[in-house]
């Protein structure tokens, strides 16, 4: 099973648990919409790396839970995410939003022009991915759609998987293999940042 094909299963059986499965499988759409605001708060309201907020392009938003207060930030709002399940729950959570467009892909090519977007954001998405060539297709494609001087954050894994048949597991990234990542598609390392023993924060720069 491929990725679109596992993300595609998951979202029918239990979209909010495989977004945020800290509150169990009865998450509620209130803990829900809670962890996302709690998480932009956390990663975007106040980074002071993300200088200009005319749009955001977020890579693999889900059901749309950090979206909607994207909205309140940026100007235009785009929204990435592999299940068409998801797109259609995010697109029915957040029809009255109206600078928000959320559009299905297939995980590495992105549907928009070169040179169009100022920031990308991925959370929660790179550490579930199995695949390296698709990792380094999708931050192809990103570095393709910014703008020169745009920034991409992104969240990657740290720690080695056991078990790869495992939902949550994903290909690994120690800081060389970062550091190659990057480097062979011309991006600029801003900051790295750890957030425990299991990821690191990337801020990258057209």
């Amino acid at each position: 099973m491929d990725q679109k094909q596992l993300w595609e299963a998951l979202a029918k059986e239990n979209a909010k648990y495989y977004i945020n499965s800290d509150f169990g499988r009865k998450i509620s759409e209130e803990q829900f919409q809670r962890s996302g605001q709690e998480a932009y708060e956390k990663y975007l309201a106040n980074d002071s790396l993300i200088w200009n907020r005319d749009n955001i392009l977020d890579f693999g938003c889900g059901t749309g839970r950090l979206t909607e207060f994207m909205a309140q930030d940026f100007n235009k709002v785009i929204v990435f995410d592999i299940s068409p399940t998801m797109i259609a729950q995010g697109k029915e959570r957040l029809k009255d939003l109206k600078n928000v467009e959320l559009i299905e892909i297939d995980g590495q090519s992105i549907p928009l022009p070169e040179g169009s977007i100022d920031f990308v954001f991925s959370y929660l998405v790179f550490q579930h991915i199995k695949d390296r060539e698709m990792v380094e297709e999708a931050f192809r494609e990103i570095y393709r759609v910014l703008k020169p001087g745009g920034v991409f954050k992104v969240l990657l894994r740290s720690d080695k998987q056991k078990n790869m048949n495992r939902w949550w597991s994903g290909i690994e990234y120690g800081q060389e293999a970062i550091g190659v990542l990057y480097q062979k598609i011309n991006f600029k390392l801003i900051k790295i940042e750890n957030t425990d023993k299991h990821a690191y924060w990337l801020w990258l720069q057209k």
